[in-house]
C-alpha cells in the first residue's frame, strides 16, 4: 500500500510550517508527500469567497521548487507528488523533478491542465470523487491509461462516514481496468477516523492519500480530515499490520500458514479395519476423519472403491493412491 501525506493547505503559508510537515510525513514513514499548487490568477475567480484567504497563503513557483529542492536533499526517499489546479504551474516542471501528479476533480474535463499533464512521464492520479463517467472517459481518453491511478473519495469537510460509499472503489476498478486509490476525507475527532481508509484497501485500493497537519487552532486551514505527526505515525503503523492480512487473489496455491490449517481441518479417506495385500477396499472399510496428514479426499472416493491393496495395512491409516492397484 502506498501512502501519500496530502498536506493541502495545512502549512497556512508558512514554508517554515510546511518544511515542518514534510518532516512529519517522513518521520511517520509516508511514502510519499503531496503538495497543493496553483497561480490563483487561473485557478480562481476574484469574486469567489475564498480568493482572499487563498492568496494569503499561495507561495511563488521561486518558493515551490525551494520547497521541493529541500524535500529532495533531506529526505531522498520520499517522493514528491504535486496537484496542480491550473495549467500556467507546470512551468515548475521544466526546471525541478517531481515522482507524481494529481489532478483535482475540478480538472479532469480541462484541456489546459490535461495537455500539461499528459508531458508528464510519471505517476499521474487523477480525482475522480463526485465525479461522473463521462468526466473520467474524457480524461483517460485524452492521456490514455500509461501511468495512470484513478483517485476515488469525497472530500467534504468533512465526509460523512455513510457518505464514502467505498463500494465504487471495485467498481471502477473492473469498470476502468486501472489501479484505483482512496483519498480520505473523514473528520479527524471521529474514532473511525482511520477506519474507510482500512476497510478502502479490502475493496482493491492500492494508494491511500490521508491529509496531515501540525495544528488544528481556529482559523487554521485543511486540518477537518488531517491527523497530526504522531497520529500519522499510529497510523502508518496500523496500516502496515492490517496490510499483511490483504494477501492475494484465491488461487490453489496455498500459503504455509493455508496447509498448516488444512492439515489440522481437512477429512481424508481413513482405513477404519485392518485389510491386507491383494483384498479390494470396500465402502464399509473406510470412513471420512480428520488425521495428523492429508490422503485422498473423500470426493474422490469412488475412485479407490474395489481397488486392491498393494500391501497390509492398519486400522486408521490413510488410504493413499501409491498403495492401490
Amino acid at each position: 500500500m502506498f501512502v501519500i501525506a496530502e498536506i493541502a493547505c495545512s502549512h497556512n503559508g508558512k514554508i517554515n510550517k510546511l518544511k515542518k510537515l514534510i518532516k512529519d510525513a517522513a518521520f511517520a514513514g509516508s511514502d510519499a508527500v503531496q503538495f497543493q499548487v496553483w497561480d490563483l490568477r487561473y485557478m480562481m475567480s476574484p469574486k469567489n469567497s475564498l480568493f482572499k484567504k487563498l492568496k494569503k497563503i499561495e507561495f511563488t513557483p521561486e518558493e515551490w521548487i525551494e520547497i521541493i529542492k529541500f524535500t529532495k536533499n533531506k529526505f531522498p526517499k520520499l517522493k514528491i507528488y504535486c496537484c496542480f489546479y491550473e495549467h500556467k504551474s507546470f512551468q515548475i516542471l521544466k526546471k525541478i523533478k517531481i515522482d507524481g501528479i494529481k489532478i483535482n476533480s475540478s480538472d479532469l474535463t480541462n484541456p489546459l491542465v490535461l495537455k500539461e499533464v499528459s508531458k508528464f512521464r510519471g505517476i499521474k492520479n487523477l480525482s475522480v470523487g463526485g465525479s461522473s463517467i463521462e468526466e473520467i472517459n474524457y480524461a483517460i481518453k485524452f492521456l490514455g491509461k500509461k501511468n495512470i491511478i484513478l483517485m476515488y473519495g469525497v472530500q467534504n469537510f468533512p465526509t460523512k462516514i455513510k457518505d464514502a460509499n467505498l463500494i465504487k472503489i471495485a467498481d471502477l476498478k473492473k469498470k476502468f481496468r486501472l489501479p484505483v486509490g482512496y483519498q480520505d476525507h473523514t473528520n479527524f475527532i471521529s474514532e473511525d477516523k482511520n477506519t474507510l481508509c482500512f476497510m478502502s484497501m479490502a475493496f482493491g485500493s492500492t494508494v491511500l492519500e490521508k491529509h496531515i497537519c501540525y495544528t488544528r487552532a481556529k482559523g487554521t486551514y485543511d486540518f477537518e480530515s488531517a491527523l497530526l505527526r504522531n497520529e500519522f505515525k499510529k497510523f502508518i503503523n496500523q496500516l502496515r499490520i492490517i496490510e499483511e492480512s490483504i494477501g492475494k487473489d484465491f488461487s490453489n496455491k496455498f500459503t504455509k500458514s493455508e496447509k498448516k490449517y488444512r492439515s489440522f481441518q481437512k477429512k481424508s479417506i481413513t482405513l477404519v479395519k485392518k485389510k491386507f495385500s491383494g483384498e479390494k477396499i470396500k465402502a464399509e472399510d473406510v470412513a471420512f476423519l480428520r488425521t495428523n496428514n492429508l490422503g485422498i479426499s473423500p470426493h474422490k472416493l469412488k475412485l479407490i472403491i474395489n481397488r486392491k491393496l498393494k500391501r497390509d495395512l492398519n486400522p486408521y491409516s490413510l488410504i493413499k493412491f501409491n498403495i492401490l492397484k
